[in-house]
């Protein structure tokens, strides 16, 4: 039996695929270098794929007036990439957050969008349209966005399991919503469920995901269904991480949101970790960033222990 990891990116501008991989599998390889040299070659070994649906939320963004430039963006990548490569594993403290420039929490991000909560913190779905566009646009059941975005892990995920690949799914912002809906329908549609219903994701890494709020539940495929159908049925491990002050996964325990999955007995495990991101770019820090979650020793561990 082979091993595949799929990675799945997230929102906002993205550039081209062979740039935006370059510098994700680029930052596991150096965390594990850093943390476990010895499962480098492991890594290597495995068959790795890249979801990339950039060129949709380019496009969609660019229609909404926003500017984006390619160059200065991949660049910008490099150099965050290269400053995380500076950190020893020990380093990915809170101390050593603390001192990161720019950094705000993120109640202090919500008074400079002007958004006002009442009660606990949550994505409403005008706040999604301002900060997060094309998270937003994503559930618009009057686009193809969504299935188009949802098209592009087909491929790769009827490759592994066609293959009988022992599979991991990494997953970061609105890809892991993309990958909850695409293992649901594996797992529920008549499209999909007489090939694949018994095919299992055997873990799945989700990073700064919106999962655990109540707008984007809300949203998810199934979530109108009662019973199993509700949920994805071919999910074994589900490993969640978020940082610090990222917005984005404010409520950062999916335990308790998806603990009906396991009275179904649609999953094993489902575990919440915390971390600290220590990606700055422009300047700022930024705890969401993609790169930062991938490098930290907490990932790192995780992928390490399942290779």
């Amino acid at each position: 039996m082979g091993k595949t990891i799929i990675f799945v990116h997230g929102r906002s501008f993205k550039p081209q695929k062979t740039a935006l991989q370059s510098t994700w599998f680029g930052a596991v390889e150096h965390g594990i270098e850093r943390d476990r040299k010895g499962k480098l070659q492991a890594f290597k070994k495995a068959s790795k794929e890249m979801v990339y649906y950039g060129d949709l939320s380019n496009a969609f963004l660019r229609s909404k007036g926003w500017k984006y430039n390619e160059k200065k963006d991949v660049e910008s990548r490099k150099q965050t990439l290269a400053a995380l490569r500076a950190y020893g594993a020990k380093q990915f403290t809170k101390a050593t957050y603390k001192k990161l420039p720019g950094k705000a929490s993120y109640k202090e991000f919500l008074a400079d969008v002007g958004a006002v909560t009442l009660g606990p913190l949550r994505l409403t779905e005008g706040l999604v349209s301002v900060v997060a566009a094309d998270m937003r646009h994503y559930w618009n059941f009057d686009s193809e966005f969504g299935s188009n975005v949802r098209a592009t892990m087909i491929g790769p995920l009827k490759r592994a399991m066609n293959r009988g690949d022992k599979i991991m799914v990494i997953s970061h912002s609105l890809g892991t919503m993309v990958a909850y809906d695409t293992f649901w329908k594996f797992s529920r549609t008549a499209e999909y469920r007489p090939k694949y219903s018994n095919k299992k994701i055997d873990t799945w890494i989700t990073l700064g995901s919106p999962l655990g709020d109540e707008t984007v539940k809300r949203n998810l495929k199934g979530a109108r269904a009662s019973g199993p159908r509700r949920y994805p049925g071919n999910i074994k491990r589900w490993e969640n991480v978020s940082a610090e002050d990222d917005f984005i996964s404010h409520d950062s325990k999916i335990a308790n949101d998806y603990k009906r999955m396991y009275k179904e007995r649609l999953i094993d495990e489902i575990n919440d970790h915390k971390i600290y991101n220590l990606a700055v770019r422009g300047g700022d820090s930024n705890p969401h960033h993609g790169v930062g979650y991938l490098i930290s020793p907490k990932v790192i561990k995780l992928i390490t222990d399942w290779l």
